[in-house]
């Protein structure tokens, strides 16, 4: 199955055995020995007559193979393999005749058991039990040859998992047929409870099965995949088992007929672990690449916001710059005419008056550099952070910066600031943003109203918050737009982007507050939002 690594990635069972696997399987292979070796001398001594052992025995072998084959089917539905097809069919098999095996078995469900058995019946179908895996091991050994050709098409894997089911349905159903109605033509097994010479003919023959399969896989499996490994496990086991159980011991119940059997149940189970293991480390992988999938889009999601409230700066700015450059020429053209006077003044050697206008210039110059430095930082507020600042002077200067190009009549700007909330714990261009914005829609939505107040208000909730709300006297805001109002891209405003408000919320929720708007009992709207205090 190895040979067929580039068909079938996402099979872990076809990859490379791992040195933890190689190091296990040979540790479980050598107690396998050591089991066997320890019990050589004790095989032909009689033990416990216990049938009861026959019917848990089997039925466990029954759940656990054909939990491997319904795993093999799946491996088989995805990687299209045919070998898994083969290997799948094997395993059911040795599942479905466990049943009539336990049936026919004497002593364990009638004296000598179910479906018209015979003395020789139970014999006969545990030679056909076990020659049937080592025998399909073969099949899929032998199929990897032909590796141009065994991958199935996909619109045909149901139909050969149905025809593989049903043949061996057929051939279970058969084989009992054959050792029950025919079971007086076939040659002795069993005489008494002992093995005969026939017996230790027929299984002899049946030991070189399983060696077969053991040496093929050994051979033609390079490298060997974990699957491989497990399957060479398998058959080494399946040995033992013959060897102990039905060609060392002398018969039923002996202490090599006992260990050959617990040989029987474990290799039901090798291939079974290894399977299940393998769907366990995908789901883990799995797990973790959704987790590291999900870190990934929460870290472009931060970036992307970052960017966003970057650009929805300079937006706001953008679609006010001839203001906002006719605000900063005011102080400039203001200082050109002081200096042209100041030239007079001082070819005149007044001096008092020279001392004035000097004075104003520099007063303008000032002025206009601080206008310069809160675009700036407004703007990039790269190096902004979260710290104690106080709420005032924030205010003070983002309602200053949305004032910036703003045609009169201004409306009236009442600031009611809590003596109890002076200060927050927040990032100060950020939230600069947040007022900015609330205040500029607040100056918009009142374009058309004759009562143009607006209103900033501080105070400090029962959470022990700061919260800020700006009040406007415009219309209020409409049920439609309310219910959308912080969605992205939805806006009222003819040329807007609808992304401020948006921004404003992914701001203050950064700041572990919320953003929302209400009904102002004087007529317009009030945004309110919180920021933590600074002793927090």
């Amino acid at each position: 199955m190895s040979d067929r690594l580039g068909a079938s990635p996402g099979l872990l069972s076809l990859l490379p055995a791992p040195p933890g696997q190689r190091r296990l399987a040979l540790g479980v292979a050598c107690l396998l020995l050591a089991v066997f070796l320890a019990t050589l001398p004790f095989a032909r001594i009689g033990w416990f007559h216990l049938p009861a052992f026959v019917l848990t025995q089997k039925t466990l072998m029954l759940v656990s193979d054909l939990i491997t084959s319904a795993l093999l089917f799946g491996q088989y539905s995805i990687g299209r393999l045919h070998a898994f097809n083969i290997l799948a069919g094997g395993y059911l098999f040795t599942a479905l005749i466990a049943v009539p095996h336990t049936l026919t078995f004497p002593e364990v469900l009638s004296q000598t058991g179910l479906l018209g058995a015979g003395p020789q019946t139970a014999a006969y179908l545990y030679i056909a039990a076990h020659a049937a895996l080592p025998l399909t091991i073969i099949a899929a050994a032998l199929q990897r040859k032909h590796a141009d050709t065994a991958s199935d098409p996909t619109d045909g894997v149901i139909g050969s998992i149905a025809g593989m089911v049903l043949a061996i349905i057929v051939a279970v159903t058969a084989t009992t047929l054959l050792v029950t109605r025919g079971h007086q033509w076939l040659p002795p097994l069993i005489d008494n409870g002992y093995y005969t010479r026939e017996a230790r003919i027929a299984v002899g023959a049946l030991l070189a099965l399983p060696l077969a399969a053991l040496l093929l896989l050994a051979r033609t499996a390079r490298p060997l995949s974990t699957l491989d490994l497990w399957l060479i496990v398998t058959m080494l086991a399946w040995l033992c088992t013959i060897a102990l159980g039905a060609f060392i011991s002398r018969g039923r119940y002996d202490i090599g007929w006992y260990v050959g059997s617990f040989f029987d149940f474990l290799t039901s189970i090798f291939v079974l672990l290894i399977l299940i293991s393998q769907i366990i480390l995908l789901y883990e992988r799995q797990a973790s690449a959704a987790a590291a999938s999900q870190r990934l889009r929460e870290r472009r999601i931060n970036e992307m916001e970052a960017v966003l409230i970057h650009l929805s700066r300079v937006s706001e700015l953008g679609q006010n710059v001839s203001s906002l450059i006719h605000e900063v020429n005011q102080p400039l053209t203001a200082i050109s005419n002081y200096l042209a006077a100041a030239m007079q003044f001082l070819a005149a050697s007044n001096t008092v008056r020279l001392k004035s206008v000097l004075q104003q210039s520099a007063e303008q110059a000032a002025r206009a550099t601080e206008i310069i430095r809160h675009l700036r930082d407004f703007i990039a507020g790269h190096d902004s952070e979260k710290r104690a600042d106080d709420i005032p002077e924030m205010l003070r200067n983002a309602v200053s910066l949305a004032l910036l190009g703003i045609d009169p009549p201004i409306p009236a700007i009442e600031m009611r600031l809590s003596s109890v909330a002076p200060s927050a714990f927040f990032d100060r261009v950020q939230i600069e943003q947040v007022v900015f914005n609330l205040v500029r829609n607040a100056i918009e939505a009142m374009g058309d109203s004759e009562r143009r107040v607006l209103t900033i208000t501080t105070r400090l909730t029962a959470d022990n918050m700061v919260e800020i709300s700006v009040a406007d006297t415009g219309p209020g805001l409409s049920p439609a737009i309310r219910a959308q109002l912080f969605e992205p891209f939805v806006t009222t405003k003819a040329g807007g982007l609808g992304v401020g408000l948006s921004i404003c919320r992914v701001i203050v929720e950064a700041h572990g507050g919320r953003l929302y708007a209400e009904d102002n009992p004087k007529g317009g709207t009030v945004f309110r939002f919180a920021l933590p205090p600074s002793a927090r």
